[in-house]
């Protein structure tokens, strides 16, 4: 036993580990853990989270598509960092870019991480969090799909129905598209509690983690949602129209689709 004691005391000195680090590194404009300094813009669009008087801030830059992660009014100790998800909050990437006050300090700050990933084809949201005897976080950053008009309207612009609908024990279930690329959900001949949705897919339909069942009811028509995200930088969302009958577990859906806003009709050319 004596001879392993040097190199335990090898694995004892050893730096310890980071309390947590992205699964991925994210790189669009920039690389995760950009320096704050480098910024291109610095708004602040959601509440402060207060946390036994420390004020803990999330920090964006929209032209960057980053954000990171400050707390003030603190103590040695005092703790901040980022969590990012890809399913729209049900599960995160937690820890991102923690840092403690040091001594003598009031505050610290994170490094900057992307809120989303564009070549990975995925849409984020991020939230702003610290520990200060007691652990809390702001809300998620733009959970709502925005383009020309967001995510739950009803001003439809417009009426396509880009695929072929799909029928389930009686009931048509239809995918319709606007000239803004809004997208709904119709179910013809349902019951009561036969429910139809949306699925959203920012990856051509190879999955769908942060648009699983939008608008889900049972009332025969769903809410519009967007197929693209322009802050997010992703332009093209597909989308399907699903449905299922009270009585039965299985459901039914349509092929995916891209609908496209339309453009101006371009200048004739002489």
């Amino acid at each position: 036993m004596i001879r392993f004691l040097p190199l335990l005391l090898i694995v004892l000195a050893l730096p310890p580990v980071p309390a947590a680090a992205a699964t991925t590194t994210v790189c669009a404009t920039s690389c995760d853990t950009l320096d704050p300094s480098r910024v291109q813009q610095e708004t602040f669009p959601l509440p402060d989270k207060n946390i036994n008087g420390r004020k803990v801030q999330l920090h964006v830059s929209v032209p960057d598509g980053m954000a990171w992660a400050s707390i003030d009014l603190g103590t040695t100790g005092d703790a901040v960092w980022l969590d990012r998800s890809w399913d729209g909050g049900r599960t995160w990437e937690g820890l991102l870019g923690k840092a403690s006050i040091p001594s003598t300090w009031t505050g610290t700050r994170t490094l900057m991480y992307n809120v989303y990933d564009p070549v990975g084809h995925r849409r984020g949201v991020i939230r702003a969090c610290g520990d200060a005897q007691a652990v809390g976080c702001t809300d998620w950053l733009y959970p709502t799909v925005c383009d020309k008009v967001c995510d739950g309207t009803s001003q439809q612009n417009g009426d396509t129905q880009p695929v072929a609908p799909t029928t389930i024990y009686g009931r048509t279930i239809r995918l319709h598209t606007d000239n803004n690329g809004m997208a709904w959900a119709t179910m013809e001949g349902n019951g009561p509690g036969d429910e139809v949705w949306l699925d959203r897919s920012w990856n051509e339909g190879a999955s769908w983690p942060d648009g699983s069942s939008l608008g889900r009811t049972t009332s025969g028509r769903t809410a519009m949602f967007a197929t693209r995200d322009p802050k997010a930088k992703l332009y093209g969302g597909v989308i399907r129209a699903c449905g299922k009958e009270a009585t039965h577990a299985n459901g039914s859906c349509t092929a995916w689709a891209r609908p496209a806003p339309t453009r101006p009709a371009r200048r004739p050319t002489r």
